[in-house]
């Protein structure tokens, strides 16, 4: 993780915009603080038990105090819009996207020391949580983030009725899910609208039509946040293309993407300024091929094998959110991405099993 800083760090320095690239490093500072912070710890198995669990709690009061604020607000208004989305997360600072994924990483971390028996945890308090919770992050309309979620839950059932043989515990999970999903979207229709969007995937560069919102009809015509990233990916790879194996330049990637925006005759991406809307295109596009052996490496592949290794399913499950949650933004754009990215990959290092630490 630290030698993939360093190389941004040599990219920027090295673009033609190094003004660019500099400013870029500033955002992604993150990505080399933490890992030597963290990296220098030794957590030992209580004490993550108290970060997973100060974690989840300080998610769910931030939960809490948003849906009250969305609700009152929703109220004195009366528009139930602002029920969703960037809405709901607003007032706590961050974009739904990154919201979402903290609330699956807090529901991750209470079923974690559930299953544990932590002492931390009661059951009895969990079960409406955790309900309060799913509400929450199916209103904040996080189509990857919900597809994540559910998906987990789903395999976790079937896990526990194959493996373990908890047939009817599985039954029920599956049960339940479907069952507080079909009350979602019968209440909460307007995340539908979200999903919907998947079935117009077609576009014209050219068009200057609008950019489609969860609070208004969606049409064929709009831009829609599955076509606009469709378009982004292939100017994306074009460049990527053209730059194989040393990449643009940190401080060069958005120049010579908006160099394919304007090749394409793609306005709305010029006028909207978008970047790459996946972060494993953004690296190698910037970094070239050997940049992103290194992060897929670093951030990825042997954080997965050290969870196999030693049967951490929780930072198996941590390490997957992520992977997944970077093919449709790009979080190391944002100085809030990097940050979660580096401290959440990093804790995962940073902790072992207790058999595996020396006393001395």
């Amino acid at each position: 993780m630290i030698l993939f800083f360093l190389l941004n760090c040599l990219s920027a320095l090295l673009s033609e915009n190094r003004k660019e690239g500099i400013s870029l490093i500033g955002i992604r500072i993150s990505l080399f603080i933490v890992p030597v912070a963290i990296g220098t710890l030794y957590i030992k198995n209580i004490l993550k038990e108290r970060l997973v669990f100060g974690f989840a709690v300080a998610t769910t009061c931030a939960t809490f105090f948003s849906l009250l604020w969305a609700i009152w607000h929703s109220a004195k208004y009366h528009d139930l819009s602002l029920l969703y989305n960037d809405n709901l997360s607003g007032i706590v600072n961050f974009q739904s996207i990154y919201f979402a994924l903290l609330l699956n990483l807090a529901m991750f971390s209470f079923i974690y020391l559930l299953i544990k028996k932590s002492v931390l945890v009661n059951k009895k308090v969990l079960v409406p949580v955790l309900l309060i919770l799913f509400v929450a992050h199916f209103l904040l309309a996080s189509r990857i983030a919900i597809i994540i979620l559910y998906s987990t839950i789903f395999i976790f059932a079937i896990l526990r009725i194959v493996y373990q043989k908890k047939i009817m515990e599985g039954i029920i999970l599956i049960a339940g899910l479907c069952l507080t999903s079909f009350l979602l979207v019968k209440f909460f229709p307007k995340t539908v609208n979200r999903f919907e969007e998947l079935s117009y995937i077609k576009f014209d560069y050219s068009s200057t039509a609008k950019e489609s919102h969860f609070n208004m009809q969606l049409t064929a015509d709009q831009w829609n946040g599955a076509n606009i990233r469709i378009a982004v990916w292939r100017c994306a790879w074009t460049v990527i293309k053209n730059n194989m194996a040393l990449g643009t330049g940190l401080g060069d990637k958005m120049d010579e993407l908006k160099k394919q925006y304007e090749k394409k005759g793609f306005a709305f991406g010029i006028k909207t300024n978008r970047n790459t809307h996946n972060n494993y295109l953004d690296v190698w596009m910037s970094l070239g091929l050997a940049g992103l052996i290194i992060f897929l490496c670093g951030f990825f592949i042997f954080p997965l094998f050290r969870c196999i290794k030693f049967s951490d399913w929780y930072g198996l499950v941590i390490v997957i959110c992520f992977m997944l949650s970077l093919f449709t933004e790009n979080y190391m754009d944002r100085t809030i991405g990097n940050v979660l990215l580096a401290f959440f990959l990093s804790f995962v290092a940073s902790y072992k099993k207790p058999e595996e630490i020396v006393s001395y």
